[in-house]
């Protein structure tokens, strides 16, 4: 995986990430033949900064778990993660923080990749692929629905 990673912490609270970040961004390259290569940015933020970007890049006032910005040539984007909206999700999901940050890291990743979930055939093949990039570094299925 030829990705260099430049990891941006403009908030307080996450975890210790590089080497998470790595694993996850090596677990979805390796799911291609020739994935895209190049620079990419990191950005661990806070539900405040990420209502901004929502709000101007998507004209949604509200902040969200990940947003994805792609670039072109070596330049292949920025991953940006709101950290009380991941913890929230992990927790009504009753999933470690961790595991979370990996699929929404994955997620993001995989949108610099070129893919999208704009229709029911985009959206699964986007989530096989999360499926099975989370799957190679021990991460259960998130998508799948435990009836209790």
């Amino acid at each position: 995986m030829n990705a260099s990673i430049d990891i941006a912490i403009q908030s307080e609270g996450w975890p210790e990430s590089e080497d998470l970040i790595a694993r996850a961004v090596a677990a979805v390259s390796d799911q291609f033949e020739d994935p895209r290569v190049g620079e990419l940015s990191v950005v661990l933020s806070d539900d405040a900064q990420v209502q901004v970007l929502n709000r101007d890049y998507r004209g949604k006032d509200a902040p969200t778990n990940v947003l994805s910005f792609p670039q072109a040539g070596m330049l292949l984007g920025d991953i940006v993660l709101a950290r009380e909206t991941v913890a929230r999700e992990a927790k009504d999901k009753s999933a470690s923080f961790n595991a979370h940050f990996t699929h929404l890291l994955i997620h993001g990743w995989l949108h610099l990749q070129g893919f999208d979930h704009l229709t029911d055939e985009t959206a699964e093949e986007m989530e096989s692929i999360e499926i099975a990039a989370l799957a190679t570094l021990g991460i259960d299925n998130p998508y799948q629905v435990n009836d209790e």
